[in-house]
């Protein structure tokens, strides 16, 4: 009987775990732990000769997640985010703090709202100054995010 009642509560919790965003299913240390406050992180990036991409994901976005259980798990592409790039994760819906370039404070959804994110995943590419250098939205695959990581890489 326990071996039954195990598989029940796995089945019943599997939909929680679908619920998680991108960012908690990517290998640890694929995204930034991040304050959230762009200046900031551009700045530092800039310094340490790498570009930010912000990461719009939302709970249960299955092109965001089969990102992280693919295309995050490349040992290509996630050399190539750990040399060049700070990867950081904003919740379509969320309401955590953010500070965006323009030095205005928003929750996340206000500043997926202002920047005209509607869908996830939304990977946005910005330059040692902040610009957007490359805006794409939708799933890509190893060979396919290495080509835009390769292309977005500070020379």
């Amino acid at each position: 009987m326990a071996p039954v009642r195990s598989i029940l509560l796995a089945l019943l919790f599997m939909p929680l775990l679908a619920l998680a965003g991108a960012s908690e299913h990517a290998p640890k240390g694929t995204f930034a732990e991040s304050f959230l406050d762009f200046p900031d992180e551009v700045r530092d990036a800039a310094k340490a000769r790498r570009r930010v991409i912000v990461f719009f994901e939302q709970e249960g976005c299955p092109a965001c997640l089969r990102m992280a259980k693919t295309t995050f798990v490349d040992a290509a592409v996630t050399e190539r985010l750990k040399q060049r790039f700070v990867l950081v994760a904003i919740d379509l819906f969320g309401s955590r703090d953010t500070v965006w370039l323009d030095g205005v404070s928003r929750a996340e959804k206000a500043l997926a709202a202002q920047l005209g994110v509607r869908a996830t995943p939304t990977m946005m590419v910005l330059d040692e100054q902040g610009k957007t250098l490359q805006q794409f939205v939708g799933y890509r695959d190893p060979r396919a995010f290495l080509a835009i990581l390769e292309a977005a890489a500070p020379k």
